[in-house]
């Protein structure tokens, strides 16, 4: 017979038996911890119920003390009168605390008299030399401030002027303080310009100077607005530019309108279909009156047109860019819907014969 082997998974029964009551005895030893945590915590929670409880119950005893005292004594409303002297000791500690308050108050109104005193004093003293000076600063200041009307950069010493005099140089004082400031309100609400102070002249020299240039230029038959535009096309026509450069690419000739940053402001949104073409504005508000002053604007937009319509409806708006200086073509936004490869690609090369175009993807 096969000899016998009392071992389970190379370990023996025995093993077996003392690890199970290893574990056993861990899981006993965890009850008890537990079990005797919550016998503490239920401890003190009962002391301090017992400890609520007497100090409740001494409570009601001085109470019931109280209360057959004041009925001994004839008291009609013993809780009353009880509830009386709990109001009384409130009201006793806040008057400790508002008597803390007023002395504190107190304290601090006597140091702020002490200082009111130093300062009077420190006033009184120094008050005749003070006034001595400002008498004499003022008519330093009357004298310069008269001979400077009078055109005379050679101040005297001080006199005193005849009273005509002096009211007239008041006047010229009072008009050029006036005068100074409408020019000040003037400077920053039309032309957002600070006029600071000690830069009065400078700055008042570059207005009129910039005011004479602009009244040349109305004489000259300029329009200012438009030249203004222009600049501002330009601008951004440069920056376009600077940024096509950058990327190392470009086109032959700038966008003819482009904001102050270089970004394409568009003319039409164009979508061609197999047998039409329609065209709408996709410019900005900002562009609206120039948009409509182009040559053949309202043929342009009576879509839907044919090809040929379209030919002969853009081509003064062609002609306008190509006599701008510098010349220029507008950008169109290009979204085709014809399915035929080969027609797509001849109507895409129409309108590209006039316009730079971004083309949606289909």
């Amino acid at each position: 017979m096969a000899q016998r082997n009392d071992q389970v998974f190379q370990l023996s029964l025995t093993e077996i038996a003392f690890t199970i009551s290893f574990i056993l005895l861990l899981l006993l030893g965890y009850l008890v911890v537990k079990e005797q945590t919550a016998r503490m915590a239920a401890e003190t929670a009962l002391k301090l119920v017992q400890t609520a409880e007497g100090a409740a119950a001494t409570l009601d005893a001085a109470k019931r003390e109280l209360t057959a005292a004041l009925n001994g004594a004839g008291v009609a409303k013993p809780d009353e009168v009880i509830t009386k002297l709990i109001a009384v000791e409130d009201v006793r500690a806040q008057r400790d605390q508002l008597k803390k308050q007023v002395e504190d108050l107190d304290a601090k109104l006597t140091a702020l008299t002490e200082l009111q005193k130093k300062l009077e004093k420190a006033a009184q003293s120094a008050r005749p030399e003070i006034i001595q000076k400002e008498v004499e600063a003022a008519l330093a200041l009357q004298e310069n401030v008269r001979k400077f009307l009078e055109n005379d950069e050679t101040p005297t010493q001080p006199t005193v002027p005849q009273p005509a005099a002096k009211k007239d140089t008041l006047e010229r004082v009072k008009q050029a303080i006036a005068a100074i400031g409408e020019l000040r309100k003037q400077l920053k609400t039309q032309l957002n310009i600070d006029l600071t102070p000690g830069k009065e002249t400078g700055t008042i020299r570059d207005v009129v100077t910039a005011a004479k240039s602009y009244g040349e230029l109305a004489k000259s038959g300029a329009n200012p607005n438009q030249i203004k535009k222009e600049n501002s096309d330009l601008r951004g026509q440069v920056a376009f530019l600077k940024n096509r450069l950058d990327a190392r690419g470009g086109r032959d000739f700038p966008p003819c309108w482009a904001d102050e940053t270089g970004k394409v402001e568009f003319l039409f949104t164009v979508e061609l279909k197999t047998d039409s073409v329609v065209v709408a504005p996709a410019w900005p508000q900002r562009r609206e009156a120039t948009a409509r002053e182009l040559p053949g604007i309202d043929a342009v937009l009576a879509s839907p047109l044919t090809n040929q319509n379209f030919i002969s409806s853009i081509q003064g708006i062609f002609n306008w860019s190509k006599r701008q200086n510098p010349e220029c073509r507008h950008y169109v936004q290009l979204k085709s819907s014809i399915p035929d490869a080969v027609q797509s690609d001849r109507a895409r090369l129409m309108v590209e014969n006039y316009f730079y175009k971004t083309e949606a993807r289909r």
